[in-house]
Formats: structure tokens, sequence, C-alpha cells
């Protein structure tokens, strides 16, 4: 029931905000006065662009098929490693997820953040969204953490009720992590992995859609570059969702689906950009609001999940994984450093 009325306080709050730029008091009507100041440059440069650009539409589509193929290279490899029961096989997942730790939080830092700072701080936003500005990047994204929190909460509540015992049973015997290819030792977290997957796919799909448009309207003069970029992003990203799909206890079909659909995220956004490119406009309030919103919600996510689950649960609060020799804790924590060190150098193209 919380969960529900805050969703619906949620909505409310926006509509709210959407109307903020109504004039009625002192300082809406300051406000206004500053902005007009420069309101004709504004709407000139917000304008949609009339200036023919180099398209070829078939170079586009095949970028479609492309990261369709390395996205889906990303997730399945990892994930049809878990299969194996072999302690090297262990350690060797647990290397990859230590990767796609820094991956992820390289991604929420570096990549998504920022694109929310430069959404919410665009001059073409409405007057009404401009009064806050960039503070809505921290709103949005501290309601999206607060709501994973419940969502998780609520998950974990209801497997607790019917799985109380198997539980128990597993707790005893944190050997169990290397015999039956896990990752890490099971604990009190154990139930709410789903849950913590699922939200990170959620927060990384609302990315890769505007990473996709983005590239389906790209002109040819940097369509290959940037495709290249966003290629590697999608693989580290791939590869960090892999491990973690498929170490969750779930059915097969039910993992299959988790693995379908990351990599078709990226090619649906380049499908919308293709079919747009002729009229679109990437200084449109609507467009630029609603990128903000997603990056600002994503962002959230990542940072709640990348810290408060996989870091903490993996690392800090892990009895197994202090247990490991230094030698294989500095390899551990130097994949992770890596990890985020590609998406970082990514950052400087896509």
């Amino acid at each position: 029931m919380s969960l529900r009325y805050n969703l619906f306080a949620l909505l409310f709050a926006i509509a709210q905000t959407a109307l903020a730029h109504t004039p009625g008091s002192p300082d809406d009507h300051d406000h206004e006065e500053e902005l007009s100041a420069l309101g004709n440059v504004t709407l000139d440069a917000c304008a949609a662009l009339g200036e023919e650009i180099q398209y070829n539409q078939n170079l586009h589509i095949g970028g479609i098929f492309i990261l369709l193929a390395v996205s889906g290279l990303g997730v399945i490899s990892t994930s049809m490693l878990s299969k194996l029961k072999m302690p090297m096989v262990s350690q060797l997942l647990l290397i990859f997820k230590m990767f796609g730790i820094g991956v992820l939080a390289s991604t929420a830092w570096m990549h998504i953040l920022p694109s929310a700072f430069e959404d919410f701080g665009n001059p073409c936003l409405d007057a009404g969204w401009q009064k806050f500005g960039v503070g809505y990047v921290g709103l949005f994204g501290l309601i999206a953490a607060f709501i994973a929190q419940q969502m998780e909460m609520l998950f974990v509540g209801r497997s607790m009720i019917k799985s109380t015992q198997d539980k128990d049973a597993v707790t005893l015997s944190p050997a169990m992590t290397i015999e039956d290819g896990a990752v890490g030792p099971h604990s009190h977290h154990t139930e709410n992995k789903e849950m913590t997957v699922i939200l990170l796919e959620a927060g990384i799909m609302f990315h890769s859609v505007i990473i996709g448009l983005t590239l389906g309207v790209a002109a040819d003069d940097e369509f290959t570059s940037l495709l290249a970029a966003i290629c590697f992003h999608q693989l580290f990203e791939g590869m960090a969702l892999g491990v973690m799909i498929g170490a969750l206890n779930l059915k097969r079909i039910q993992k299959v689906a988790l693995c379908i659909l990351y990599p078709i995220t990226t090619p649906v956004g380049i499908a919308i950009g293709v079919g747009v490119h002729n009229a679109f406009n990437p200084n449109s309030h609507g467009l630029i609001l609603t990128q903000g919103i997603l990056n600002s919600l994503s962002a959230g996510i990542l940072f709640y999940n990348t810290y408060t689950e996989l870091m903490s649960e993996e690392i800090s609060h892990n009895v197994a994984f202090r247990a490991y020799a230094p030698s294989f804790k500095a390899v551990c924590f130097l994949a992770m450093y890596i990890g985020a060190a590609a998406m970082a150098i990514l950052a400087i193209w896509a």
C-alpha cells in the first residue's frame, strides 16, 4: 500500500511541477522577466534545425543489427558461464562480477549523471522547469532509489514467508557458494537478488533507449565513432548484467527473458531515431524533459543497487570474500577498477 501511495504522490508532484511556470506570484513574475531578456535568442536556438545533414539510412539500419549482436554477445556469454559447476569458473565469474560492478558504477557517474545534469540545465526547458533546474536530477534520482528500496523490501517480505525453511537451510552452509556455481555467499539478502537484477536492468534499459535514439539521429560524420564507442559500452554492460543473471535462482525461461530484454533496447532506440530523424529536434522541450527524467531515474536506480546491494553484499559484508587470499582479492579489486576506468574512457565519445 505504501508503494502505491508513493507512486500516486510522485505523479501528483510531477503534475504540480509541470504547472509551476503558470504566473501568479511576484517570484514567478521576476523570474519570467529575467528569462524574457534572452527570449528571442532562446527561441531561435531551440528551433528545429532546417539545414540538411548527410544521413545514410542503410548505415544506421545496419547499426541496429551490429548493436543487437554485440549486446547479446556480452550478456549471453557471461550468463552461460554460470552453468559450469567448477570452482575455477566460480572465481572467474566473481572477477567478471567485480569488473561489472566497476562498469555499472562508472556508467552511473560518468555517463548517466552528467547527461541528466545537461538535460535539466538546458535553456530550452520551460521556465517552470528551469526554476529548480539541475535540482530535479537529485529529486528524481532520490525518488527512484526510494522506490527501488521499497520494491525490494516488499519482494523480500513475501519471499521470506514462502521460503523461510529453505533460507535457513542454505545459510547453514556458506561453502555451497563454490559448489553450486554461484559467485558469492548466500546470506539474508539472497531472496532479493532477483529484484536487484531486475531493477538494475530497468535502469540500464532507460539509458540504453536514449543512447540508441541519439545514435539513430546522428549524422554520418559522427555515426561511426559513436557506434564504436556504444558497442564497447553495451558489451561491458552486457557482461556485467550477464554474470548477475546467470547467478539467479530463476527458471530458464525467466533468465532467457532477462537476457533478451537488454540487447533489444538500444536497437529499439536506434529504430525510433531512424524513423523520426527528418523531423527530429534535439532542443525540443518534451524530448529534453523526457531524457532528463529517464536519466535521473536510471542514475538513482544504479547508484542504489551498485552501492547498497552489489558492493555491500559482494564485498563489505561478504564473509567468504574476506576469506580469499590477499592476491585473489587484489585481482578482484583490480578488475573493478579496470571496469570503471574503461567506462570512464568511453564517456569521452558516448
